[in-house]
């Protein structure tokens, strides 16, 4: 059984939010028109398809067909379900929400299955390493890495014996079906044998927990120089998607909101240590190069970022890369100086926590110094020549820079470093300004991006336009009728379901049955009423549409008579057939007869126009 939300509490989770606040957490918006334009989050594009309709509440990318509601949005792109959506929302808006049983979809009673079989592992595990002789591998590391059984708690750390079917054979003498616990991602099959064995043995677990502290999946560090992995995650499963999730994210929540900044570190040992230390808003990205996606989970919990990946060369990079992929949101972004050859981790066991706090902190630098210092790398300063390049190349990164204030001052710093004049450098950064403009206005591919939005604006109609004039009239009357419950009365009593495409039958049989049980002509609601995504897809497709918002009977009944051509003219161009047969026949009386009945269906059609 499960919680059971009434359809008027869920419209009124949906109108709590504007939809454009929602998807904009994770999609940059631009506003064109009425609507706003931007890059589908859930197909890959370089020139934006994806459009939010604030005045609807809805949106629809004309690449892929994605489109809904905010709740729906939310659904995809977290990988949620419609309940789970639904309460998350609420409790950000403040709405209770009732406690109503009712039964458990399929789907949700196999996810709450995972969550039990996950949840049960990651006790199994931590049972082992704190509680039994097999797990004393395990608190040797930690020990050495100076890891303090409270640590250890706080975090649920696990071990995983070196067996092969120690968990498998836990959990299925508890009755979990070996589909399920493969579906968990905790076993896999041995190809040549086609039995199934652990996934994780001999290794230090980390859970790896979700925005609500429920386990979903797990990252294992190997004690075995054979091993080619030191660390192994999880596989990606239906709750687990590895670069949506930032590990300890759940538990620095708190604190994050107290202290308003983030520390990204890139190692589950640097996130542990640092909470040891004191620093309770550490988060790590699960041992891959930073995502889009983890840029937007940041976004909606804080807008200052503390980058603290290792010092070497692979660290240093991927902090570079770190800061281009979080320019464009807006973000307040430092870096930590960590010394050459220390990674969190190690930088805390020398130095201590107050001095990783006030040193690397307290004393990270801006984005900009940072990328500036990381330039000089790439040249030899004391050579006149390379020292020139050098800057004029850091002009051209401080002229990046968004506020004018901020390349004023790191132009002043830069002038005082190397002893040039600021009115050099302001000429230089006027070349640059220069070179860059002249260079957009003849790079093709960029006139195709600034022009992408004024193009988009136009979007809805250009693609209406490719349909045939009937695919529109019944697109319109659609239109009007998912907005206007007497209009869909009307439609029903003068037309009924006689659609001529496929699509808008199965569309218009779904809303007779939608207002038919008593539901408001409420967008989100239907949409969400529609199981079938093809449907969906459509249907979000055609709410785009810009229709005004009253319809005269005049133009319903335009809409209607093009749809009743169609069959019309079937049976003209049918009969038209017949008569030439007849009269080859040489049956005149016939078709002289048949010749009648075409002239009152062509009376017929003349009528209708």
């Amino acid at each position: 059984m499960g919680r059971r939300i009434p359809d008027e509490v869920i419209n009124q989770v949906r109108r709590h939010f504007d939809i454009v606040d929602v998807v904009g957490k994770y999609v940059q918006l631009k506003k064109s028109g009425r609507n706003y334009f931007g890059l589908c989050p859930f197909h890959s594009e370089k020139t934006p398809s994806f459009s939010v309709a604030a005045d609807k509440q809805i949106y629809h990318c004309f690449g892929c067909g994605a489109g809904g509601d905010s709740i729906k949005f939310v659904m995809d792109v977290e990988h949620l379900t419609f309940l789970e959506v639904v309460e998350r929302l609420a409790e950000e808006a403040g709405i209770s929400l009732p406690n109503e049983v009712r039964e458990l979809t399929p789907e949700e009673m196999e996810r709450a299955t995972l969550y039990k079989i996950l949840d049960l592992s990651a006790k199994l595990y931590h049972h082992v390493l704190m509680n039994t002789p097999q797990g004393n591998d395990g608190k040797a590391y930690l020990a050495r890495r100076r890891v303090n059984p409270e640590t250890a708690q706080a975090f649920q750390l696990g071990f995983a014996p070196r067996s092969y079917d120690f968990l498998l054979s836990f959990l299925t003498k508890r009755g979990y079906a070996t589909s399920l616990i493969e579906k968990a991602g905790l076993i896999k099959k041995n190809d040549s044998q086609g039995t199934y064995r652990d996934r994780f043995y001999g290794r230090l677990m980390f859970p790896i927990h979700d925005s609500k502290g429920r386990v979903i999946a797990f990252g294992a560090r190997s004690f075995e120089e054979s091993e080619q992995a030191k660390y192994l995650n999880s596989p990606e499963t239906g709750l687990f998607h590895k670069r949506k999730q930032l590990y300890n994210l759940y538990r620095a929540k708190s604190s994050i909101r107290k202290e308003q900044n983030i520390v990204l570190a890139e190692g589950y040992m640097d996130v542990i240590m640092m909470w040891q230390e004191g620093v309770h808003t550490g988060v790590a990205t699960l041992g891959t190069a930073l995502s889009e996606d983890q840029v937007n989970v940041i976004k909606q919990h804080t807008k200052s970022v503390i980058i603290c990946y290792d010092s070497d060369n692979a660290g240093q990079n991927a902090a570079l890369k770190a800061l281009e992929l979080m320019r464009p949101h807006e973000l307040m972004v430092k870096v930590a100086p960590l010394p050459i050859g220390f990674d969190p981790d190690d930088y805390i066991r020398r130095f201590g926590g107050n001095s990783f706090q006030k040193e690397m902190i307290a004393g990270a630098v801006s984005s900009i110094s940072f990328q500036l210092e990381r330039a000089k790398k790439d040249f030899r300063l004391q050579d006149e020549v390379e020292r020139l390049t050098y800057i004029r190349k850091a002009v051209e990164m401080i002229s990046d820079l968004p506020i004018a204030i901020e390349q004023d001052h790191y132009l002043r710093k830069l002038a005082e470093e190397f002893q040039i004049s600021m009115e050099a450098l302001k000429e230089e950064q006027r070349h640059i300004r220069f070179r860059k403009k002249k260079q957009a206005w003849g790079d093709k591919e960029a006139g195709k991006w600034n022009n992408g939005y004024k193009e988009d604006s136009r979007m809805v109609s250009r693609k209406l336009r490719s349909y045939h004039p009937i695919e529109r009239a019944e697109m319109h009357l659609l239109a009007h009728m998912m907005r206007d419950r007497s209009v869909c009365d009307w439609v029903q009593d003068h037309l009924g379901a006689d659609f001529q495409t496929e699509v808008h039958t199965a569309l218009v049989a779904h809303l007779y049955s939608y207002y038919a049980e008593g539901h408001p002509a409420e967008l989100g609601q239907f949409l969400h009423s529609l199981k079938e995504p093809s449907f969906i897809h459509k249907a979000t497709e055609i709410a785009m549409m810009d229709v005004p918002e009253e319809v005269s009977e005049e133009a319903l009944k335009d809409y209607i008579n093009q749809v009743k051509q169609v069959p019309l003219e079937r049976e003209w161009n049918k009969n038209q057939k017949l008569v030439k047969q007849i009269e080859r026949a040489g049956e005149p009386m016939k078709a002289a007869q048949l010749g009648l009945e075409l002239i009152e269906q062509l009376r017929q059609k003349k009528k209708m126009r």
